[in-house]
């Protein structure tokens, strides 16, 4: 009996000093929404790469939600646009001070799509009037991407803040603007995903095309020397003489808090470094 009783005992305390490692090791990632990028792609490839981790997803509407759950502490790590990241602190220091940059996953860069024979031909433009109206502009739901994208770039040029901001997205977005619903269309996607539907949308479509963003007052570097815009030319289709439009462009970051376990930030660090083909890499089924 004793021997049963010693033996429980000791059960019980191997349990007890696993039970804390566990839940250490569980890791929440702020991930966007499931059937984007960031969530179908970079996180589920480097949740593969963290062994030793139980990874977790929060799904979100995109980068603006990702840095408020990571600021808040309720994620461990966070992916997010540089921009984003930008405007962030830029509106409150204090709260997004304490996030740092772990690496570069990709470009992102910004389409602006209008029509062709609409009153709004340029950025400078959607800050004026239409027709005895503010320019409207579709930019995605709030704590999207497309959104904050917008949001720092009226930062960057005071004159845009006057446009209507909308926040219908996709290809639907892309149909009501051909019917003059909307001046303009912005999101941000990877430059080299030349299948994106809404890219694919104004291509096909006769009476819209993609804005140039030319204006150098756009790019821009925060105080640590992360670079959030620069201005590049970029292909539409990958065809060796493909168009090419003129945009500026942000970067794909990954982040974690300051207070962060040394061990995880040196081991995701590494992972950019070493690995960073196997975690922007296309997932297969």
């Amino acid at each position: 009996m004793r021997a049963a009783s010693a033996c429980a005992a000791l059960t019980l305390f191997l349990l007890a000093s696993i039970a804390p490692a566990q839940a250490d090791d569980k890791l929440w990632l702020a991930s966007g929404s499931p059937g984007g990028t960031y969530r179908d792609v970079y996180a589920i490839n480097l949740g593969k790469l963290l062994r030793g981790y139980d990874v977790l997803y929060h799904n979100t509407s995109g980068s603006g939600e990702n840095l408020d759950l990571l600021a808040a502490g309720e994620a461990d790590l966070a992916f997010a646009q540089a921009d984003i990241y930008a405007g962030r602190l830029q509106q409150d220091s204090d709260r997004y001070s304490n996030i740092m940059v772990l690496g570069k996953l990709a470009d992102e860069c910004v389409y602006v799509a209008h029509r062709k024979n609409g009153d709004v031909q340029t950025l400078a433009q959607l800050g004026g009037q239409v027709e005895g109206r503010a320019a409207r502009i579709a930019a995605g739901p709030p704590g999207s991407g497309s959104s904050g994208t917008w949001s720092y770039l009226t930062q960057l040029d005071t004159g845009l803040a006057g446009a209507s901001v909308q926040p219908d997205s996709g290809t639907l977005a892309l149909n009501r603007l051909a019917l003059g619903g909307f001046d303009a269309v912005i999101w941000v996607t990877d430059p080299q995903n030349f299948e994106h539907a809404m890219l694919r949308a104004v291509l096909t479509n006769k009476d819209l095309e993609l804005m140039s963003l030319n204006d150098p007052a756009l790019s821009n570097s925060l105080e640590d020397g992360t670079r959030v815009y620069e201005r590049k030319s970029v292909p539409l289709t990958d065809k060796w003489n493909s168009k090419k439009i003129k945009t500026v462009c942000t970067s794909a970051v990954i982040f974690a808090r300051r207070d962060a376990e040394p061990k995880l930030t040196k081991k995701v660090a590494d992972l950019v470094s070493l690995n960073l083909s196997r975690i922007v890499a296309p997932t297969t089924p």
